[in-house]
This record gives structure tokens, C-alpha cells and sequence, in this order.
């Protein structure tokens, strides 16, 4: 288990990860403490619960008094705060060693370095058929003489399996971002077409009609795609030969396919401007092209 992808979260929460108690004594000496800060608390253990091995603490915390009521502060026994602090010293332990952990892997800060999460899989022609594309996908354009990138696999993990690939350069990382981000235009274009060619057809459209209405779709989805590929180009190569364009137009093409099977490209790269080049695999319907944007900004 790589802990990478949880290392910022840990880091956040670990200094806060505290019950605060104060002693009030009083008359009332069964409730002779009080406990305070305890929505921030609640909140930053929502923020752990998606993290692996941490479970049972979790669920003791969030089966005790400390999530029996939304209160900002709460008078509690000395019993009360031993049930809470016992589960959150061991979170604090095992997170600790997992911060460790994430901070001594290879992975840690490598900025040209990528991560490919892959749908569950259940055979090894499934995955050669995965690698061939991530060859004609990344590995290909990367190879280019003026990117001068390189594919190392670093690791795996389990579960949707993810492949951590060093590319080399930051220039090959943001060749991948720009054939990832071009991939989801024609993934939303294709969407588009395949929605206006199911209108087209309850139009009751003759036949002779309908084949030129769904050849001037297919027109218009190689001239993105030739776009698409000339504008990376531009913004990634010293050259932009046929053979060039060819390449980008096939890796383009089966990232947009990969995509649409579930595959997910991303960067390893904290650096917001890095993260930011790579699509949001959540919003792929509401993705524009740079082409446009470049083209608003003259």
C-alpha cells in the first residue's frame, strides 16, 4: 500500500489531532473536565475515515460521546475523556508511521513522475491490452528528441491498480497533461456527436440525409482531432513533421479511450499550476480547449 495520496491529508490533521481538555472541578466532580474544540476534532476525523488500516480507531471514535452531539464545548468525566484519547493516541501513532512511510518512498516529491489508475481488471490479456495503449499513449510521445522523456514503472499498488511511471523530464509530464487535456475534448466531442446523431435519427431523417448528416459529424471530429494534435504540437515540440501530428493524433485518440474505460492519468506533482494542466476526471462534460482559450486571449 502506497501512502502518497494520503500524505497530505495526514499532514494536515496530524498537529490537531488532540482532545483539548481543561479541569473545572467544581461541585460536580463526576463532569470535572471540559472538552472543547470538538467540531474542528469531528471534522478532521471525517477527513482520516477514507484512510486504510485506521478503521477500528475511527469507529470507536465516532461510536463514543464525542459524535453524540454537534456541541462546540461539553462537560465530560474522566472516564469520557480516557474513551476518547486512547483511540486518537493510537491514530496518532499509526499515522505518524504512515506519513514515514509516504516521505521515504521513491515516489515522495518526484515531480516527473505521473500515476495511471486503472479500472479492476481480471486477466492478463486485459493488461497487455492497457500496456500496449499506455505505450502509444505516453511512452511514444514522450521518446520525442526535443521532450526527451523516458518511461521507468516505480510501483504499483492494489486494489484499482495504480502504476506510478517516471517520465524523465517536467517536459515530458506536461506532454502527458497536454495529450490528457486534448484526450477529454474528443471524449466530450464524441459524446456530443453520438447525442446528435440519436436526435438526427428520431427526426426520421431519409437515409441519404442521414449518412451525410453523420459524415459531416465524423468531418468534423477528425478536424478537432487534427486541431487538437497541431496545437500540442506547437505548444510541446520543435517540429511539427506529419508523422509528428500522426503520433499525437493516436496517442490523443486512445488516452480519450482509455478515459472513457475508466483510466485516469495523473500527476504526482503537488505543484498547483502541474495539477491544474491535467483534466478533472469528474467534470469531463464541462472541459474546454486550450485552443479557445489561446484563441480568446489575442
Amino acid at each position: 500500500m502506497n501512502f502518497l495520496e494520503y500524505h497530505d491529508r495526514i499532514k494536515e490533521v496530524l498537529p490537531y489531532l488532540r482532545l483539548k481538555t481543561s479541569y473545572i472541578g467544581g461541585s460536580n466532580q463526576d463532569f470535572s473536565y471540559e472538552a472543547s474544540e470538538l467540531t474542528n476534532l469531528r471534522n478532521y476525523l471525517n477527513v482520516l475515515e477514507a484512510i486504510p488500516f485506521i478503521e477500528k480507531e475511527v469507529l470507536e471514535l465516532k461510536n463514543s460521546w464525542l459524535f453524540n452531539s454537534s456541541a462546540e464545548k461539553q462537560k465530560i468525566t474522566s472516564a469520557q475523556s480516557g474513551e476518547v484519547e486512547r483511540p486518537i493516541n493510537s491514530l496518532r501513532i499509526k499515522l505518524e508511521a504512515f506519513k514515514e512511510i509516504a516521505e521515504r518512498s521513491k515516489l515522495y516529491n518526484n515531480d516527473e513522475t505521473i500515476l495511471i489508475k486503472i479500472p479492476e481488471i481480471q486477466s492478463f490479456d486485459s493488461l497487455a491490452k492497457y500496456v500496449n495503449d499506455f505505450k502509444k499513449a505516453i511512452e511514444i510521445p514522450i521518446l520525442d528528441e526535443s521532450v526527451g522523456g523516458e518511461v521507468t514503472i516505480l510501483s504499483a499498488d492494489e486494489g484499482s491498480i495504480i502504476l506510478y511511471i517516471a517520465l524523465g523530464t517536467m517536459v515530458a509530464v506536461k506532454l502527458v497533461a497536454a495529450i490528457c487535456w486534448s484526450a477529454g475534448v474528443i471524449k466530450k466531442k464524441n459524446a456530443e456527436a453520438k447525442i446528435f446523431e440519436q436526435h438526427a435519427k428520431t427526426l426520421e431523417l431519409k437515409n441519404d440525409a442521414l449518412e451525410t448528416f453523420i459524415d459531416a459529424q465524423k468531418a468534423q471530429l477528425k478536424n478537432i482531432l487534427e486541431a487538437e494534435a497541431n496545437s500540442v504540437a506547437t505548444k510541446m515540440y520543435n517540429h511539427n513533421e506529419p508523422e509528428t501530428i500522426e503520433r499525437l493524433k493516436l496517442s490523443i485518440s486512445t488516452v480519450a479511450d482509455l478515459i472513457e474505460k475508466g483510466v485516469q492519468i495523473l500527476p504526482v506533482s503537488k505543484d498547483e499550476d502541474i495539477q491544474k494542466s491535467f483534466p478533472d476526471y469528474n467534470k469531463m462534460n464541462l472541459i474546454e480547449s486550450t485552443i479557445k482559450q489561446l484563441t480568446s486571449q489575442k
